[in-house]
């Protein structure tokens, strides 16, 4: 028998939050906006880590099989034929909204999520990525939104916000600041020649082969390594110090003079909420990504971005360049100090533009 619906006329509105499974930035972004949501709110994704009370979650099976061939039409990313995980979870999906209308649902992110939830009435709040998203997927995705919401700056748009061709749904972007999982400031002084490398979980380029080179060819500095996977080869380097996983890098980050990683959107905004001396390398992401971030902080001056991994001759004059950055551009940005909490009130005053008549805030969540 089917679970009855728990809404009702005088249900209070509540948020769904989609967490794409990829790496770890979405998940920690979402539950940094969560706790700050004045309303109930579940986290809904496949991977979820341990979630503090009172976030709610919904866990949904893998979306992929064996020997599976995925199709793309010009509307869909994803949509493979006989994957008994993806209709369980659209089927998982579709009962949640149902059963706990009036709500939203906010993507972070999928295309064919979004969509789903516009075809069943629900509305969305979409989370917007950097790269090139004009194809007609994003932007069927963008259009069925009740509002986008950017997890960055509008400094980083400022450049080709009103650059001809820029969609009207983009340039009508909501913009938190840079969403970290760190408060503002360092807790430590930085070490002059001490360098923290990070290996995002997301996919990556670099090896042991590339941080080798990297050593040998600045001996002066000494480099610290977070995120190398289990199975690499031995970094045999006098001034290269392999850490190992360490989930809460936040001492090492305040310590570091320098920090080279990724030009993924969890990484940088922590290197800008501690007012990190950053190198943001472009790895290899779908609709050029992070491409397109390392090119933007490099345009700004705020970090130094590079299109990939470059060659060991080349880091010296780049850890130099590091060096002269001036961690205070940041703050251009805004303040980030509140930066979740503001992705939150985007969220909250889209919910009670749908479903709240008075401006009153939502009751606290329950436990």
């Amino acid at each position: 028998m089917a679970e009855a619906p728990l809404s009702g006329a005088d249900a209070t509105p509540q948020v769904g939050y989609y967490v794409h499974h990829h790496g770890h930035g979405h998940w920690r972004r979402a539950q940094a906006i969560a706790e700050h949501l004045q309303c109930p709110v579940t986290l809904i994704g496949s991977h979820l880590p341990p979630l503090p009370a009172p976030l709610q979650r919904l866990d949904l099976p893998a979306d992929t099989a064996p020997g599976m061939q995925v199709e793309r039409f010009a509307t869909l990313h994803y949509a493979p034929l006989a994957v008994d995980g993806l209709r369980e979870r659209m089927a998982l999906l579709t009962n949640w909204m149902n059963r706990h209308w009036p709500c939203l649902l906010v993507v972070d992110v999928s295309v064919e999520v979004a969509l789903l939830a516009r075809l069943l009435g629900v509305p969305t709040v979409y989370i917007r990525q950097h790269g090139q998203r004009d194809d007609p997927a994003h932007l069927q995705a963008y259009a069925c939104a009740s509002a986008l919401l950017a997890p960055w700056p509008a400094l980083m748009e400022s450049l080709d916000a009103e650059r001809p061709g820029t969609p009207a749904i983009v340039r009508h972007t909501r913009y938190s600041g840079w969403l970290s999982r760190y408060p503002q400031g360092r807790n430590a002084a930085a070490e002059t020649g001490r360098v923290l490398v990070i290996i995002g979980q997301g996919g990556t380029a670099i090896g042991t082969c590339e941080l080798l080179a990297l050593a040998q060819a600045c001996p002066s500095y000494q480099f610290r390594v977070i995120g190398l996977a289990p199975d690499h080869g031995r970094l045999c380097a006098a001034n290269l110090v392999d850490l190992g996983q360490v989930p809460e890098p936040f001492d090492e980050l305040c310590r570091a003079e320098i920090v080279i990683g990724s030009a993924g959107d969890g990484v940088v905004s922590e290197a800008a909420s501690l007012g990190c001396r950053y190198v943001a390398i472009a790895e290899s992401r779908p609709f050029d990504e992070q491409l397109h971030q390392a090119r933007r902080l490099q345009a700004l001056g705020l970090a130094i971005g590079l299109d990939a991994w470059p060659a060991a001759e080349h880091w010296p004059q780049l850890l130099q360049q590091a060096r002269a950055l001036d961690p205070g551009q940041w703050q251009r940005g805004g303040p980030m100090a509140d930066s979740p909490a503001h992705a939150a009130r985007i969220i909250e005053d889209t919910l009670r533009e749908h479903f709240v008549s008075s401006p009153a805030p939502f009751s606290s969540p329950a436990s």
